[in-house]
């Protein structure tokens, strides 16, 4: 795989591909929480899935109950189990965020639900019109997907709801609407409550993961560093990267809508991500350290540097858990040995001294915003500008219109899910247990993803946790006391829901009892049935596998338009970052830039990932591919270098250089286009004898001439891996 942001030149070379945020040597749980034996210290410490697990897990058990209390003794129990059904399937929505947006989910999501619940009673009698209304709601289910990720638990309730109401004996169908429609309703006051109790709570836990995921970062570029560049580090920084980038969208979003009523948390979130920056930026000119003692000493430092910043931010960390004060870090003054005149690294070391000084003073600005007996920073953004960054609420037709083509994924994926789940429909009707038909829907309705590497990985999970979930199945069937029951199925809600993007084992295990349970509540002359659910789990299994193979979407079909994206929005980071214009709406302009350019090399980045399980001749052109997101990466460093300059010493440059930039962008972006050849001999720009004659400290303009030479180096590399890429795919084509 490519080098990740941070790794020199020295260090580049084919890497085996990522193997994501939880990679081996990936400190952090899988689950995403914090350190294991912090979480037990203080219920503060519990990660944000546990409190939205733990509220689902009560709101569901309150609908039971109010239901049970409510309706007429002779139908109690099963308008309880009805409204407690769709209270789960709306519950899908019910996730750690804003209350406004959690209601419209929840609503959204219970409301499909109930239209789902509703036309099963409908069409139940007939075996024909019930395979189309699968199919039917199969597709339009997974075409909500063109609205992104905000879609995904969403469109999963109607699929959910459909193989409840397949799992109740038959019910009149007003029956089921008001039941339904009470448990939706109920859950929904209760998610209103428990978001607006719990949202202080869950923006607090947002920061702390996103100081977390730094610390985690700091940690294995120290570790990239030591080693070497060693395959292991490079995946455990790329695992760090991809995860980081997910922890400050999340705190984004719940931290800069509140950022007038809580400034602190805001301008910590702000200095995050100044910092990711750096980090990034750090990985220049270390090529040029050398392996003699001198380069082994110089990369030492750094090392023991980023690892004590690393533990600076999770003290950061605690401490805003612990809701208390942050004394500043001690950071000690570095020994930077003298080296002798005639070395040239002596500039480099005052070089590196610069950017580890600049990295001090961002985790100093963290420590001081946490500190309350100082007063509030203020903010470089208003909060409506603030507002700007955060992800997308909205549910525009355009955006399922633009999917309606045959190139689309979103389509594709659609298409294959109505096959799969309407053949698993019919297959279940004619098996030799065909007691529960909706099981095996199930099955292939939640191994089936839109990808293969995704279908492939969920396939292992979902068999091992359908395996393990009837085995404790077993274990408590000894236990004949429905109390006993009924808490043991609010759990496992509770832990389904918690973990479902977090560890999906533990889903699947939680899942299968929670299914076993509901459907022997619902209708006990069944029994539990676990022979067969765990048969319907591993033919559902196999199902999803062959079916992910019609109509697929190999990632090769739609990488001309990530590449494409990827070298706009790094011309575009270009263009801003390559000015003085250090105005409100020009930073503003700056950061929108810079973030649209780490996501789109992410989308790349992933794309590549996810190619590595599908067939070798559909696989796109790995080498080039690696080129782009290398020297891209790289590019993106050189880029927050030269922003950090014109930020900080700009006057220093003088008008001449300042008004050569806009020429200098101009060719950066031509060389990105491809249309700029590789300079022949930017590899003796490698020379330790080529540094600048004075540091930089003392004459900041040469080695910025210096940084615009490599930059347009990585560019035009990046710019002709780009197109002969684009080249091998078209021509794959023909």
């Amino acid at each position: 795989m490519t080098s990740p942001p941070g790794a020199s030149g020295a260090e580049r070379g084919p890497l085996p591909p990522p193997t994501g945020p939880t990679s081996g040597g990936f400190s952090r749980p899988a689950d995403g929480g914090p350190p294991r034996r912090a979480v037990w210290r203080h219920w503060r410490h519990w990660p944000a899935h546990w409190w939205n697990g733990f509220s689902v897990a009560l709101g569901v058990m309150l609908v039971q109950i109010v239901v049970s209390v409510l309706a007429p003794a002779p139908l109690s129990h099963m308008a309880s189990q009805l409204a407690m059904a769709c209270a789960i399937c709306a519950s899908l929505a019910d996730l750690p965020g804003s209350v406004s947006r959690n209601f419209k989910r929840v609503l959204l999501g219970g409301a499909l639900s109930l239209l789902a619940v509703a036309a099963v009673a409908l069409l139940r009698p007939y075996h024909a019109w019930m395979g189309g209304l699968i199919a039917a709601l199969a597709f339009g289910c997974a075409l909500m997907m063109s609205w992104g990720l905000r879609a995904a638990a969403v469109s999963f309730a109607p699929v959910l709801a459909m193989v409840f109401a397949l799992a109740w004996p038959p019910q009149p169908l007003s029956r089921v609407v008001i039941s339904g429609a009470a448990g939706v309703l109920i859950y929904l006051a209760w998610a209103l409550l428990s978001g607006w109790v719990l949202q202080r709570r869950f923006r607090r836990l947002a920061l702390a993961e996103a100081l977390h995921g730094l610390a985690q970062l700091l940690t294995a570029r120290a570790e990239l560093l030591g080693s070497g560049g060693g395959a292991q580090a490079m995946r455990d920084w790329l695992g760090n990267e991809a995860q980081l980038a997910d922890l400050l969208q999340t705190a984004r979003d719940q931290l800069f809508p509140h950022a007038s009523d809580d400034p602190r948390s805001a301008a910590v979130l702000l200095h995050v991500i100044e910092l990711r920056d750096l980090i990034l930026a750090s990985r220049l000119d270390l090529e040029l350290i050398g392996e003699d003692p001198v380069g082994q000493r110089l990369r030492g430092v750094l090392v023991d540097r980023l690892k004590t910043l690393s533990t600076a931010m999770d003290a950061a960390r605690q401490a805003l858990l612990d809701e208390r004060d942050l004394p500043l870090p001690a950071l000690a003054p570095i020994d930077w040995q003298v080296l002798p005149p005639q070395d040239p690294r002596g500039r480099l070391q005052l070089l590196l001294q610069d950017r580890l000084r600049h990295l001090d003073d961002e985790v100093l600005a963290i420590a001081r915003a946490l500190d309350t007996s100082q007063p509030a920073p203020a903010l470089p953004l208003d909060e409506l500008q603030l507002r700007q960054f955060i992800a997308p609420e909205g549910w525009p037709g355009a955006m399922v219109k633009a999917q309606l083509h045959l190139d689309s994924p979103v389509l594709r994926h659609a298409l294959r899910s109505a096959l799969a789940l309407a053949s698993a429909y019919f297959i279940a009707l004619n098996l030799p247990w065909a007691s529960h038909p909706h099981w095996l829907v199930l099955s292939v309705a939640v191994v089936l993803r839109g990808t293969l590497d995704q279908t492939l990985e969920r396939r292992n999970l979902r068999v091992l946790g359908t395996a393990v979930g009837c085995g404790l199945m077993l274990v408590l069937s000894q236990v004949q006391n429905l109390l006993v029951w009924l808490v043991v199925l609010q759990i496992a809600v509770g832990i389904a829901h918690a973990f479902a993007t977090r560890r999906y084992l533990v889903t699947a295990i939680a899942a299968t009892m929670m299914a076993l349970l509901q459907a022997h509540l619902a209708d006990t002359s069944h029994g539990l049935a676990i022979t067969e659910r765990l048969a319907d789990t591993v033919l559902g299994a196999a199902l999803a596998w062959g079916f992910s193979y019609v109509l697929p979407a190999w990632e090769r079909r739609n990488l001309p338009r990530s590449l494409k994206r990827a070298r706009a929005a790094l011309q575009l980071y270009v263009r801003q970052a390559m000015t003085a214009e250090m105005t409100p709406a020009g930073a503003l302009a700056q950061r929108m830039a810079r973030r649209q350019a780490y996501d789109a090399l992410a989308a790349l980045s992933a794309a590549l990932q996810r190619s590595a399980a599908e067939p070798r001749r559909v696989r796109p052109p790995l080498e080039e591919l690696n080129t782009v997101l290398d020297h891209g990466y790289r590019l993106m460093a050189h880029l927050s270098m030269m922003r950090q300059s014109l930020m900080r010493r700009a006057q220093e440059l003088g008008p001449d250089t300042v008004a050569a930039l806009p020429a200098q962008s101009a060719r950066l972006e031509r060389a990105l286009a491809g249309e700029e050849p590789v300079p022949p001999a930017m590899q003796a720009l490698q020379d330790w004898s080529l540094l600048p004659d004075v540091g930089p400290l003392e004459d900041l303009r040469p080695w910025i001439r210096r940084r615009v030479l490599v930059s347009v180096d990585d560019a035009a590399r990046a710019g002709q891996a780009a197109a002969s890429a684009l080249a091998i795919i078209e021509q794959g084509r023909r």
